[in-house]
């Protein structure tokens, strides 16, 4: 595992010279939105020397900020470590090299997404995010008085790359990359009934007489679920299963604890943890469809606002955990779906006749059509607008990773953004060799020099020097242009 020299790691903790600087002599801008790899010089000259230097790079996010790790798991960032698998823009399975943590004094900023508030997300204001800005769009217009959304053409907005753009600089309505997991792999012992009897585990699944009794408890009217789940016990177990009548609840059951051990070990107990292992969340988007089917028969319905209205699909349950798995099952099957959250479930308490009596509550519900699209999906990732952006001051400490490999990004509650722990450490190091020298002084920093300064880096971060110098250089010309101008006048 890579760890950078103490002399870096101390500058990207208290970096020196990061900022934006107002009034500069010369501003240098060098590096590729596309991939997220940008860079800011601004100076300042006195006498032709650099008599004051600043930089802006990469962000980074709050502790309790969640990424996505494993196949649909949200874990703080602070609590993320080396050798921890995470997804990148990609939607492909890759590993944290190293992370880091520095003082930070300045605006946070939370981007709220206008379908599924619940996976809004707070990062550093310039932290670039994936994105696609709403003016990049051609035949973009306001789609009546009352609703300020803009209306696109979807072959239009499919023609924009989205490309990376500090926090800062998005805005209400522009587009968030939302990045599925692109990793499958089926497993044969899976089979289309054992996923669904899974499904049925999930919603109405527990064990009792201390593991050693696998049951399912349904009210005594849904006879088809009942049919069907005896039906699938004897196919999977080759067990009669059993029943027993308790007020309006039938319960299904089998004794076997290697049957409840599986149950757990694939699905979770206990209502609020609930979880899939990672070989269902790996199956292909066919099976796992078979299993949300179950699942929402058991914990949840179908419901239409209007009569023609295309139907919408909602499921309850009291573990999040499980709720971000669907979402992330979900979106592989090219579906976004909106989760809620019920901290006080009074007026949201029964499902389909069953009391749901779990705080918090989550649910999450989606659409197989829709009539008005907000989220658009073009089949590898999903472009969602911002509905809102809140600003708050912030002191204290923020977080950051290294990811192995390229693109250089991971996913924050499923939206993609830019990392780099290199970046900011490198800066540093270079505006404080360039202070105070000469304008022809500096022009001679080579990347072989500040590599020397910097240490050893992975090879993937190489670039993160270049790219200070050629910023420094820019920032030169720029000054020099301004200079050349200024006395053309004169």
């Amino acid at each position: 595992m890579f760890k950078y020299n103490k002399k870096l790691l101390a500058h990207f903790r208290n970096p020196k010279n990061h900022g934006r600087m107002k009034n500069p002599d010369g501003v240098g801008r060098e590096g590729n939105p596309k991939c997220g790899d940008v860079m800011e010089m601004y100076i300042k000259v006195k006498n032709e020397r650099i008599s004051d230097i600043k930089f802006l790079t990469f962000g980074c996010l709050p502790p309790n900020e969640e990424i996505l790790v494993n196949e649909g798991s949200w874990k703080a960032i602070a609590e993320v470590g080396n050798g921890w698998n995470v997804l990148n823009s990609k939607g492909i399975q890759t590993k944290v090299l190293g992370t880091s943590i520095r003082k930070y004094k300045g605006p946070i900023l939370t981007l709220i997404p206008f379908v599924s508030s619940f996976n809004k997300f707070s990062v550093t204001s310039e932290h670039p995010i994936l994105a696609i800005k709403r003016k990049w769009v051609r035949l973009a217009s306001k789609s009546s008085k009352i609703c300020q959304w803009l209306k696109i053409k979807e072959e239009e907005l499919f023609k924009v790359r989205p490309k990376y753009v500090l926090a800062e600089n998005l805005d209400i309505g522009d587009y968030l990359v939302f990045v599925p997991s692109t990793q499958v792999k089926d497993s044969p012992k899976f089979t289309n009934e054992l996923v669904r009897l899974i499904g049925y585990y999930l919603a109405e699944g527990y064990s009792s007489s201390n593991s050693s009794v696998l049951c399912f408890a349904f009210n005594k009217k849904e006879k088809n679920y009942i049919q069907e789940v005896k039906s699938l016990l004897y196919k999977i177990t080759g067990k009669n299963p059993k029943q027993r009548l308790r007020k309006s609840v039938i319960e299904i059951y089998i004794c076997s604890r290697k049957w409840v051990s599986f149950f757990r070990s694939t699905a979770g107990s206990l209502a609020f943890r609930k979880k899939l292992s990672q070989e269902i969340m790996l199956l292909p988007f066919k099976k796992q469809w078979e299993l949300l089917e179950t699942y929402i028969r058991g914990d949840g319905n179908i419901y239409r606002r209007r009569i023609n209205n295309f139907p919408t699909f909602r499921v309850a349950t009291a573990s999040k955990q499980l709720v971000i798995q669907i979402q992330e099952m979900l979106a592989r099957g090219n579906i976004f779906s909106s989760i809620k959250k019920y901290s006080n479930v009074k007026t949201r308490s029964y499902i389909e006749g069953r009391k749901i009596t779990a705080k918090p509550l989550y649910e999450i519900s989606f659409r197989l059509s829709r009539k008005h699209k907000f989220v658009h999906s073009n089949g590898r990732y999903f472009l969602v607008p911002i509905k809102k952006i809140d600003k708050k001051e912030y002191f204290g400490n923020v977080h950051n990773i290294q990811i192995a490999g390229k693109p250089n990004s991971y996913l924050v509650k499923g939206f993609a953004v830019h990392n780099c722990v290199a970046a900011i450490g490198i800066s540093s190091i270079l505006t404080e060799t360039i202070k105070g020298k000469t304008i022809e002084e500096a022009k001679k920093i080579t990347t072989k020099e500040l590599l020397k300064e910097v240490g050893e880096i992975p090879p993937v971060k190489y670039h993160c020097s270049v790219l200070g110098i050629q910023s420094l250089s820019r920032a030169i010309k720029d000054y020099e242009r301004k200079k050349l101008n200024k006395n053309k006048k004169c």
